[in-house]
């Protein structure tokens, strides 16, 4: 089970469910005094066995992470909702354009993943990084020869730990990929983490789904907001 933690007028836990979904709602009034209730409430669901959480805000993220809650892992949806990524990112341009698959320590899964839609939807693939059998994976199977033909690369995407600084637009299919990148939905127009939350239970198809805007905060000082069209 999992807790649901908004912003209230008044600081309450009750049980609730969300499209079939289970799970403890905790508002949160503002203020001191409804703060520490609510790391109460907290502390005495972690003592009942609940350690994942969706928030609301980043400071409730960071109340509920002191109680050892932590957010649902949205990296498993993210990769089910590749081509829509794809799409709000670079729309029908990478059929024309390179693309960069840059694979970090632990990500070898999630490159596998992310090469099997590159496969079909990119000109070229250019690999980077570790290789667990990528480039035998993508010529056996797609009969893509890895590398950028020339041309410069449109979108890079990085998985895995240390996948270091990108230069121009990427997607990020890391551990924390939601730390560095914000993806909002226009069809539902819920919380990432609650959609994940839904979609691990059986509770929310990915085919209905939809991704309306992928927002990059790795830097700060060059913020790129792309829109899917």
């Amino acid at each position: 089970m999992l807790v649901y933690i908004t912003t209230s007028s008044k600081t309450e836990l009750a049980p609730a469910a969300i499209r079939g979904l289970s799970l403890w709602h905790l508002s949160v009034g503002g203020g001191f005094l409804a703060r520490r209730r609510a790391a109460k409430y907290l502390r005495r669901l972690y003592e009942a066995g609940v350690r994942r959480g969706v928030f609301d805000t980043a400071a409730l993220a960071a109340l509920a992470a002191r109680q050892g809650i932590d957010p649902v892992p949205v990296l498993p949806l993210r990769l089910s909702l590749l081509d829509g990524l794809l799409d709000a990112l670079c729309g029908d341009t990478l059929s024309r354009a390179a693309v960069c698959l840059r694979c970090g320590v632990g990500g070898e899964e999630a490159a596998h993943r992310a090469a099997s839609v590159l496969a079909r939807r990119a000109r070229y693939i250019r690999l980077e990084g570790r290789d667990p059998g990528l480039s035998a994976l993508l010529l056996r199977r797609w009969g893509v020869s890895p590398g950028d033909g020339g041309l410069p690369v449109a979108l890079t995407v990085c998985t895995g730990h240390s996948a270091g600084s990108v230069d121009g637009p990427a997607l990020y299919l890391t551990g924390d990929c939601a730390r560095v990148q914000t993806v909002t939905y226009s069809d539902p127009p819920l919380p990432e983490t609650l959609l994940a939350a839904l979609v691990e239970a059986g509770k929310w198809q990915t085919s209905e789904i939809r991704v309306a805007s992928v927002t990059s905060s790795l830097d700060i000082r060059r913020e790129n907001h792309y829109n899917a069209t």
